[in-house]
């Protein structure tokens, strides 16, 4: 019994030993590397791990299951809502900075988020329907299934547009639904002053005036807008981001944007258009566009960015693998393996 009691003792030791040795190299890898990892397993919640098959876990994990990539972040002032697969979570802001990530819990029916909108004590979601909630995100107050996932939605009036892959529908304060534009999976819309601007998934750029539909393009290849990603108007711009590059409107004329005399093109994400510069976040880096001139931004060379933000006096930079940063300094205010909740329970040796 005696020598038995020794041998169990002894494996306990060893345990300890080795997870202590993988949690070192885990540390260490996350202080040299320039993407953080973190290690994740997917177990249920009072599911009983021993020493073995954890430390067995740990060296099985595949890399893409290690570290979360941030699929969508949004915004209100002091506040960033960030999804990472079918995880969201929130990030507030107080006196002393921005804190840590929390998982918001919410109601089994939020099936997808495509679009995240707030506006007073309500949010709007567009996914698989659109959906008010409080803003918890506990209490579902309506849903409205309008016959297609929703992509975007932008407050028009007293009501709001949303874009979905059926096309572009008018929903009034009533829970009314009109259809505005139909036959077109709408990834992008933007409010200019005198119309709205639309754009699609293969179906082009569109312009409408108040009375018509007009599809945009430029007649040197008029297949260039046939896929947008991102609209954003900011008098008297409209810009507009393609997977074939940057694009900016005057009222009469188009503009391509380049770096100095390179051709080179890149996929557009988002834009952050300003008094005096426009940001345009890309999946090859992060670039301002000032005194006429297309310029990278060198701290966030290579990063897929795939969100900008005015928060006061900062603006904050969202790329898809690396986390949240202010452009000044490229201050982290959150990395992506805060984003990874694990809990691990060593099963007792007996």
């Amino acid at each position: 019994m005696n020598k038995q009691r020794k041998l169990l003792q002894q494996s306990q030791l060893m345990a300890i030993i080795i997870i202590s040795l993988i949690s070192a190299v885990i540390i260490v890898g996350f202080s040299i590397k320039k993407k953080p990892r973190v290690a994740t397993m997917d177990a249920a919640a009072d599911e009983v791990l021993t020493a073995d098959t954890l430390v067995e876990e740990l060296l099985t994990q595949p890399v893409e299951k290690l570290c979360p990539e941030i699929e969508a972040v949004y915004h209100q002032p002091g506040r960033l809502d960030i999804l990472t697969g079918e995880r969201l979570y929130t990030v507030l802001k107080d006196s002393i900075g921005w804190g840590k990530p929390k998982p918001i819990e919410y109601d089994d029916r939020i099936m997808q988020l495509n679009q995240v909108l707030h506006e007073h004590n309500r949010i709007l979601i567009g996914g698989d329907k659109l959906l008010i909630v409080g803003d918890d995100y506990c209490e579902i107050y309506s849903e409205h299934d309008i016959g297609a996932p929703v992509n975007v939605i932008l407050k028009f009036g007293e009501g709001y547009l949303i874009g979905a892959n059926n096309g572009i529908h008018y929903f009034n304060e009533e829970g009314v639904d009109t259809l505005l534009k139909a036959e077109a999976l709408t990834t992008a819309l933007a409010e200019d002053v005198g119309g709205l601007w639309m754009g699609t998934f293969g179906d082009g750029l569109w312009r409408y005036d108040g009375e018509r539909w007009q599809r945009r393009y430029l007649h040197r290849d008029n297949t260039l807008f046939d896929f947008v990603n991102a609209l954003s108007y900011n008098y008297p711009y409209l810009w507009v981001g393609t997977p074939s590059g940057i694009f900016r409107f005057n009222g009469g004329s188009w503009n391509q944007l380049f770096v100095s005399d390179s051709s080179e093109v890149y996929e557009v994400n988002c834009f952050l258009p300003m008094f005096l510069r426009t940001y345009i976040g890309t999946e090859q880096g992060l670039f301002v566009f000032a005194n006429d001139s297309l310029n990278a931004v060198p701290e966030f060379e290579s990063e897929q960015v795939i969100g900008l933000f005015k928060e006061g006096k900062d603006i904050l930079i969202a790329t898809r693998d690396n986390g949240i940063f202010k452009l000044k300094g490229k201050e982290a205010i959150l990395r992506p393996e805060q984003l990874t909740v694990t809990h691990w329970e060593l099963a007792d040796i007996k």
